[in-house]
């Protein structure tokens, strides 16, 4: 059986990782100002070469997570900013996401946040939701689901029964980039239909996104 999916959105690696690099850059006072020794200051403190320094705060490569981490250490700001860029409410929603250890909902958390939404994270057990998302003024409930497994080019999910008023949403993870997403909403009987019957919610072809059971 054949399912048209609904996708919500997708969530590809953020452009602007130079425009943070250089604001965190102007505002600390251990880094000299642009073209005063900005380059070769950095490429020491990172043990780098001075390329390397002038393609990152030029935009035509990005450091590796690691080399991140380090820079953030460096410049006195926040990893999770300086990686995906958010105000001190955003920053506390993706350390949550990141503790849970997920990183479909990691990116979930990322899309919304971009997107201008506000994201509360359920801590009450009276529902089956993981998340609450504010957007234009309307709050939904999500319950997000990650592969669990990788088969024939297909992503596979277990998907559980949701409280009423709960959506599902399944993070399908493109393989050739290190954050992309495509965020596909399962319609609540069909959510309800695989957790009664223990069938894996299998997603192949990402650029057909047909649902088939097994």
């Amino acid at each position: 059986m054949d399912f048209e999916p609904t996708i919500l959105n997708k969530v590809n690696k953020v452009n602007s990782f130079k425009d943070r690099l250089n604001e965190a850059c102007n505002k600390s006072s251990s880094i000299p100002e642009y073209g005063k020794g900005r380059q070769v200051t950095i490429a020491k403190m990172m043990d780098v070469s001075q390329e390397a320094v002038r393609k990152w705060l030029s935009g035509e490569a990005r450091p590796r997570a690691n080399s991140v981490k380090k820079l953030a250490k460096i410049l006195d700001v926040e990893y999770i900013w300086l990686t995906l860029g958010s105000d001190q409410d955003a920053v506390s929603s993706y350390r949550e996401a990141s503790e849970r250890q997920d990183a479909g909902l990691y990116a979930f958390v990322s899309y919304i946040v971009n997107a201008g939404g506000s994201v509360a994270f359920n801590k009450d057990s009276s529902d089956t939701s993981d998340l609450m998302v504010i957007q234009n003024g309307v709050m939904t409930k999500y319950s997000v689901t990650s592969a669990n497994s990788y088969e024939g080019g297909g992503q596979q999910f277990v998907l559980k029964s949701q409280t009423p008023g709960v959506q599902t949403v399944c993070a399908v993870k493109y393989d050739s980039f290190d954050v992309a997403y495509e965020f596909v909403h399962v319609p609540f009987e069909i959510a309800a239909e695989h957790a009664k019957s223990g069938k894996d919610y299998i997603i192949n072809n990402l650029q057909n996104l047909k649902y088939k059971e097994k």
